[in-house]
């Protein structure tokens, strides 16, 4: 049988690939180049480094990653050795749109400034930035996209970035971590936006210059932040921390779902791969603990789409868990952004929800065709 070691955080990756080998589970810091000599088939998480001071001494024949991105994996290295690597692009897209949708619900109601109307820029338009483009009309916004690789590609309807930079309300980032997005939004970047304008990033922490964003929510330039990512993870800035709207430690695509299919994706690689059947029923998984019916009778209605994201995702409650770094002790940062993420309460997709009572008119196409929750 294979021996395999497995990151702890992978959701059922023992009862997953059990059948299929000798599965020995561990937390992050401990896969080490020693834990994994006798390895034939590694799984992790995006906290591990996958490259040759890992892997040299290894039989690894086969690594999988659990998450969307690919920047922890040496993959040259690992073309090099010829070993087999996989990773889980979309399992949690879906995730990250509801984080996003959820942020501008919150900050509506924070800044008591309605979004309907106002433009959205996603910079960034892949199974994340793609799906949001899609969704975030519904709830009456105006979307503008720019993705030069995509539009390289011969796809349409973006705007260059100077366009979406100087038109943008709000500006989400959905861009994979390389050198062409180092600090792609810095200084002169954050003095073109409008006066006021609002920016979300979940996707990675150098994707913005977070001394320049310091600045700039200083200075009033930006009004409002949303931050999951941050430069130097895990010990973020405190500094720019406190002065964020909303702070989360990199959890944006964690829902019990997305999460799942993360495992799904690499349970079906890698029995392809193998030849195997290990014969896990994982549609059973989705299928359990489903939510109870949500009721909503808020007074006044005006405020019916708050309350029913709250109960759909409480993002008010993640932001202030982040807020407790600010008061450890500075060595202890860093381990307490990693147990926040370790030990992040489930969160159920959205489309997992049903809504028992009546949908007022007004957001019946907010609710179906932007969160996409069902109906009793």
């Amino acid at each position: 049988m294979l021996f395999i070691v497995a990151d702890q955080n992978i959701p059922h990756v023992e009862a997953a690939f059990s059948a299929i080998g000798n599965v020995q589970v561990m937390d992050a810091e401990s896969i080490t180049r020693d834990a994994c000599t006798r390895a034939d088939l590694l799984l992790v998480r995006s906290v591990t480094r996958v490259n040759k001071a890992l892997l040299d001494r290894s039989r690894v024949a086969f690594v999988g990653s659990a998450t969307a991105g690919l920047d922890h994996m040496d993959q040259p290295y690992l073309q090099e050795r010829g070993i087999e690597f996989v990773h889980a692009p979309g399992s949690n897209a879906g995730s990250v749109v509801e984080y996003v949708l959820t942020a501008l619900l919150r900050l509506q109601a924070l800044k008591m400034r309605l979004i309907t109307g106002c433009t959205l820029g996603i910079i960034g338009c892949g199974n994340i930035g793609g799906q949001l483009a899609k969704q975030a009309p519904a709830l009456g916004l105006q979307v503008l996209k720019n993705d030069p690789p995509l539009q390289k590609a011969g796809q349409t309807g973006f705007v260059d970035m100077q366009t979406i930079l100087a038109q943008s309300d709000i500006l989400t980032l959905h861009v994979p971590k390389s050198p062409d997005t180092h600090h792609l939004i810095g200084e002169a970047e954050l003095q073109s936006m409008k006066t006021g304008a609002w920016i979300l990033n979940t996707s990675r922490g150098d994707v913005i210059d977070n001394q320049a964003l310091k600045k700039a929510l200083e200075s009033g330039k930006i009004n409002a932040a949303v931050l999951d990512v941050w430069e130097n993870e895990p010990t973020p800035d405190l500094q720019l921390l406190q002065k964020v709207t909303l702070a989360t430690p990199h959890i944006a695509g964690h829902s019990v779902d997305g999460k799942l299919q993360g495992t799904i994706m690499l349970y079906e690689a890698v029995t392809r791969h193998f030849q195997v059947h290990g014969g896990w029923d994982h549609q059973n998984l989705l299928r359990e603990n489903l939510p109870a019916p949500i009721s909503l009778y808020p007074e006044p209605v005006s405020n019916w789409l708050e309350a029913l994201t709250q109960q759909l995702y409480d993002i008010h409650a993640d932001d202030v868990r982040m807020r407790t770094i600010l008061n450890v002790h500075p060595d202890q940062v860093a381990q307490t952004f990693r147990q926040l993420r370790r030990n992040y309460p489930p969160r159920r997709a959205f489309n997992r929800h049903r809504i028992a009572t009546a949908i007022p008119p007004p957001y019946l196409q907010a609710v179906h065709r932007g969160l996409r929750v069902g109906y009793l």
